[in-house]
């Protein structure tokens, strides 16, 4: 029982120093990072080819043939033609003959309306002009800055990075220091 308490307490032990040790080298990590300036000794600026739409417009009259639409209104001048003519013909018909007069009415009565209907020009179709229109792309390439290579000397040595913006004669740089345990 003795050693069982033993080996937990070792054990626990064990976790704690580690705990804190693993502490100890984080925050010594944090302590160990801080900003300098370093010397700029080169900028030269970076490009990049971009393709570039530009739309315009492109609009044409074009002509086109359309067929008139006399459906309502030859139907229409039929029945009313047909029922005039229908009531004429009745009109002027005498005996037998007025049943005959009143067909013979309706049917010339029903050709003159549907012709009347017509405007007499007897076309089935017309011509139409419309503007029609559509998008054209012109693509052109175009120089855009991507950047700034820039080349800078820190404590004797040179590094590169690049930048978004031009810098000046020296930059603000963060430093870090790590042991290496090698």
């Amino acid at each position: 029982m003795k050693l069982k308490k033993i080996a937990l307490v070792l054990m626990a032990g064990s976790l704690l120093t580690s705990t804190v040790v693993s502490a100890d080298y984080a925050s010594t990590r944090e302590v160990n990072r801080f900003k300098d300036y370093a010397t700029v000794t080169h900028v030269e600026p970076v490009y990049r080819t971009v393709r570039v739409s530009h739309p315009r417009r492109e609009c044409w009259d074009e002509e086109r043939t359309v067929q008139n639409n006399y459906g309502d209104n030859r139907a229409g001048g039929t029945i009313v033609g047909g029922i005039l003519g229908g009531v004429a013909g009745h009109q002027v018909g005498k005996g037998r003959g007025k049943a005959a007069a009143t067909i013979i009415g309706t049917l010339l009565g029903s050709k003159i309306g549907r012709d009347m209907s017509n405007d007499g020009s007897g076309a089935g179709a017309h011509t139409q002009t419309r503007t029609v229109c559509r998008t054209v792309n012109n693509f052109t390439e175009e120089e855009r800055l991507q950047g700034y290579r820039v080349s800078y000397r820190y404590q004797g040595h040179e590094y590169t990075t690049m930048m978004s913006k031009k810098p000046g004669n020296r930059i603000r740089i963060k430093v870090k220091m790590v042991v290496d345990d090698y």
